[in-house]
């Protein structure tokens, strides 16, 4: 530990966005919000979110069909580890095949995102933690918990800690594997963007379990205390965020990366350098593994946030991190809606509100503008939801134009 800052695999990490500082080079944000030149592709647009871990037939008719919506021009595949590799070194390409299939033959670009969690149910393959020859070897850490404090009902999932070598030597073989087939089959250059994952608790967001016990809640447990017996420190964070971004840029290193943060509440849990409980909030918490991540991608990483809301701006801190580490920024609408549909309400309501195009495009805006229509940034994409958007299409169009901009529109009509 260095005063001012983290020291993992000899880069000084800054420890506040008033440093931010790596390995003495600074960093300037893109204000207009377009893809840099050292960039590959052009990643503007709507993208799809498509929860593919399995679907119901009626979700998955419901997404094939937004495919086809006007202004769609993107997915995000999310596919979770053990639906992938069922069995250490085993894997199962059928449902990925399927949608990269589905996506190419519609022009889509493909955002691909592999969790490992609870997604609905546990992605993160048992095998993983069974003894080697047969298993990864990895530790077992077992939480319960909720998915909002004021929840009754628990999840209870098994991790890793992040820094295990034998889940970050698991996690670089699946990668390699998908790197690979995706070039067998001619579908790589379908894929754009993929999703930085592999420290995640019950989405593919960058967080983990960091909740207390609560004696109103019975089932959910002292995650806390169960990373303290770990050994967790934030500097162990970083080093595990670093091992699995290694393994991203090994087997992707043309590709650009989103990393979507939780910026509401505190995503890690509350742990000092010396093992100590931290009381109060914690000042900007991702911010040490976005830096290391901005440096590893520069112009390659997408800074985003899953939580658009038509009555509030978008998140500051996502906004602050990106212009800070000079990245691209975007966002996801929300998931206030089940059967793939965000609400168009107040984020303090306690029932979803359905979407109108009013409100949906408002929504939308928020995200596309997230300093206002006055201010040049600009979102990247908007990940949006099967029911909003084929419920909407005149509006998902309208939002794909504000997105593109006025050149869009100006070469849309020349031809």
């Amino acid at each position: 530990m260095q005063r001012g800052g983290l020291i993992v695999a000899g880069i000084v990490l800054a420890s506040s966005a008033a440093a931010l500082a790596v390995s003495g080079a600074s960093f300037t944000a893109p204000r207009t919000g377009t893809v840099p030149q050292s960039a590959v592709v052009d990643l503007r647009g709507l993208y799809v979110v498509t929860n593919v871990l399995p679907v119901s037939k009626a979700n998955s008719d419901a997404l094939a069909a937004a495919y086809n919506v006007p202004g769609v021009n993107g997915t995000v595949l999310v596919l979770g580890w053990d639906g992938i590799e069922p069995a250490m070194g085993q894997y199962d390409w059928t449902v990925l095949d399927q949608w990269t299939t589905m996506a190419a033959s519609t022009g889509k670009k493909i955002d691909l995102s592999i969790t490992i969690g609870y997604v609905g149910s546990s992605h993160t393959p048992s095998w993983l933690f069974q003894p080697a020859p047969g298993g990864g070897g990895a530790k077992p850490l077992t939480f319960s918990f909720t998915r909002k404090p004021a929840d009754t009902t628990c999840l209870t999932e098994t991790l890793p800690a992040p820094w295990d070598p034998a889940f970050l030597a698991q996690w670089d073989a699946l990668l390699a594997a998908v790197s690979a087939h995706l070039k067998s089959t001619g579908r790589y250059d379908n894929v754009v963007l993929l999703r930085l994952t592999g420290i995640n608790k019950d989405s593919d967001e960058l967080h983990l379990p960091s909740q207390t016990a609560d004696p109103s809640v019975p089932c959910r447990s002292d995650n806390v205390a169960t990373w303290q017996q770990a050994g967790y420190r934030p500097s162990l964070l970083l080093q595990g965020w670093d091992g699995t971004t290694s393994s991203f840029k090994k087997y992707f290193p043309d590709k650009s990366f989103s990393v979507a943060i939780i910026a509401s509440a505190n995503p890690f849990p509350p742990i000092a350098e010396d093992g100590s409980i931290i009381k109060g909030s914690i000042s900007q918490p991702s911010l040490p593994l976005l830096t290391l991540a901005a440096q590893k991608f520069p112009g390659h990483l997408v800074i985003q946030n899953n939580s658009l809301y038509p009555d509030s701006p978008a998140q500051p801190e996502t906004v602050q991190s990106a212009q800070s580490l000079g990245t691209m920024i975007a966002f996801q609408t929300n998931e206030d809606v089940t059967a793939q549909g965000a609400g168009c309400g107040s984020r303090s309501d306690p029932q979803p509100t359905p979407c109108t195009a009013g409100t949906f495009l408002a929504m939308l805006n928020t995200g596309i503008y997230p300093l206002g229509t006055s201010d040049p940034l600009r979102a990247q994409y908007i990940e949006v939801f099967a029911l909003n958007v084929n419920a909407l299409p005149a509006t998902t169009m309208t939002a794909y134009d504000e997105l593109l901009g006025a050149d869009h529109r100006h070469r849309a009509a020349r031809h």
